[in-house]
């Protein structure tokens, strides 16, 4: 346990300062770039997790779909998204029509290659359309700050304190008192973060967007776990030594991301 926690605070001090300085000093498409990897890599991950007897060409076509969404609402363009979904679909029938051995099971598995384009490809690009906003790289790390400080604060309180579980059959070591940790170390780092970045916004409106964040961050890290523990592994992968696939650390930004970009973009009315 203890070398594990080295390898992740290693890890985390290797990793973390490049990916901030690319996000705080590079230019909007630096951050479409490593948004797009991080869905190639989600996506791969997902169909391994989710569909390990599928194709290979199964799988290329879902990481293929989900990319072009990703980059599709990444740029911005909404106005194509429809046409796009009538594509997806016709794309993904075709697919199985000519790929499918066993019928009973194709339904199913459309649902899935469905699900991971989107759980994967559509949430994560809000990351892009924040970024897209006005002040849009300081929220950005607004989100990131918060999100993490949620993920920290949820990990070390259930260590401490934690008593009560909260749902066991999906994650047995998460408790109400790590929850409760979450949204408050998200609302602890939040606040500071906008006073000396984000001085426009108003503390009361600070405090609900922590509170979102951080009670989002954990259900999205509920809904990895459950889709894990649907697949029977511990980690959606090994690509980040001692914090698993890059599945695990993108689950806590996949409902908290669209959750930040619409307030933004309808409660506080922020502009691109």
């Amino acid at each position: 346990m203890a070398s594990l926690t080295k390898k992740k605070i290693w890890t985390a001090i290797i990793v973390v300062p490049p990916l901030i300085f690319l996000i705080a000093m590079g230019p909007p498409a630096v951050l479409i770039l490593m948004v797009l990897l991080a869905t190639y890599l989600g996506l791969r991950e997902f169909y391994h997790l989710a569909l390990p007897d599928s194709k290979r060409i199964e799988r290329q076509v879902g990481m293929g779909l989900g990319l072009i969404l990703a980059m599709i609402v990444s740029l911005g363009n909404g106005e194509i998204i429809s046409p796009f979904f009538v594509l997806l679909l016709l794309v993904l029938s075709i697919l199985f029509m000519v790929t499918s051995t066993n019928l009973s099971s194709t339904i199913s598995s459309m649902g899935i290659m469905f699900f991971g384009i989107f759980y994967v490809g559509f949430l994560l690009s809000h990351v892009s359309l924040i970024r897209n906003l006005a002040d849009g790289k300081q929220w950005v790390l607004f989100l990131i700050a918060t999100v993490w400080a949620a993920d920290i604060s949820a990990f070390l309180s259930g260590s401490l304190f934690g008593r009560h579980k909260l749902w066991p059959k999906i994650s047995p070591n998460k408790t109400y008192e790590g929850l409760a940790g979450a949204i408050v170390g998200s609302v602890i780092v939040a606040l500071p973060f906008a006073i000396l970045f984000l001085p426009k916004l108003e503390k009361g409106l600070c405090i609900f967007l922590a509170i979102g964040l951080g009670f989002l961050g954990q259900v999205g890290d509920f809904t990895e776990s459950m889709l894990k523990r649907s697949a029977h592994v511990k980690d959606s992968g090994s690509l980040i030594p001692g914090h698993g696939g890059m599945l695990d650390r993108l689950d806590s930004f996949l409902f908290s991301a669209p959750f930040l970009h619409y307030s933004l973009l309808y409660l506080f009315k922020e502009a691109p």
